[in-house]
């Protein structure tokens, strides 16, 4: 179980919310570390405290923000390792409310399918915002960064999830080809059944947005493909330096060692 691991998992989310933003396009206004305003508001008038800039929140306001808000409300502690981070990353990005749906849906089968249903869920959600067009391509990354550390944190191998992204957005670049293929034919039968512009048109509409979404839905898992293959070859790399190291450190160890005569 991952009993106590909050202080091992927030790092890693405070990593993709950044610093402060005050983005015109996010409904959330002014944020400081994930923390909006309005939020650091309602946390201090609960507390008894003033209202003062989100930018002068201390270390222990943040973490005591995250663990009860975010957190607790999803049971992280009684989550497996790496779900933990999934299912706490998700809450603090979509909600608490959106990371209990979506975990409900996931949960089941192995470590590694539950943080990979939580990625596929998670980004179909996300792909259906009235901002994803400003900020889709941020939150796809964030998705699969957190789906490697998660994977990595549970102590599994991330190449496979990033094969299994690969081959989805082969899939989906097939379907979205097809699709778009399909239209002159679709139209020219619609001609010839009746002449019905309007009939037409809505085949053709209904094609192309098909394969519309079929195409985004390709880039997104090519997205997430390349992210993971990305902290696939960070983690080599980290592994390799770790035991170049270690084998250093113990070559040293031996050399110092004084020879019996």
């Amino acid at each position: 179980m991952a009993n106590g691991k909050f202080l091992t998992c927030l790092p890693y989310t405070l990593r993709e919310e950044g610093g402060y933003s005050n983005d015109p396009r996010d409904p959330g206004g002014s944020t400081y570390k994930g923390v909006t305003q309005a939020r650091y508001d309602q946390f201090r008038k609960s507390a008894g405290l003033p209202k003062r800039d989100v930018r002068l929140m201390s270390e222990t306001e943040l973490q005591t923000l995250y663990r009860s808000g975010y957190w607790d409300m999803v049971g992280a502690e009684t989550l497996a390792d790496g779900v933990d981070l999934s299912a706490f990353d998700l809450a603090v990005n979509s909600g608490p409310a959106r990371a209990m749906a979506i975990l409900r849906k996931a949960i089941g089968g192995s470590t590694g399918d539950t943080i990979g249903k939580i990625a596929d869920l998670r980004l179909s959600f996300l792909h259906g915002l009235s901002t994803s067009a400003a900020f889709g391509k941020g939150w796809g990354a964030r998705v699969a960064r957190i789906e490697a550390a998660s994977l990595k944190m549970a102590g599994l191998p991330i190449q496979p999830s990033a094969y299994a992204a690969a081959s989805k957005a082969k899939a989906k670049a097939k379907l979205a080809k097809g699709g778009a293929a399909a239209v002159p034919a679709s139209a020219a039968g619609a001609h010839v059944a009746g002449g019905h512009a309007w009939l037409t048109v809505a085949i053709i509409v209904v094609i192309l947005a098909a394969a519309g979404v079929a195409a985004y839905a390709a880039w997104r898992q090519r997205q997430r493909a390349d992210e993971l293959a990305k902290a696939a070859a960070d983690l080599a790399q980290q592994t390799a330096a770790t035991e170049a190291t270690r084998a250093a450190a113990a070559a040293q160890a031996v050399a110092k060692t004084p020879v019996k005569s």
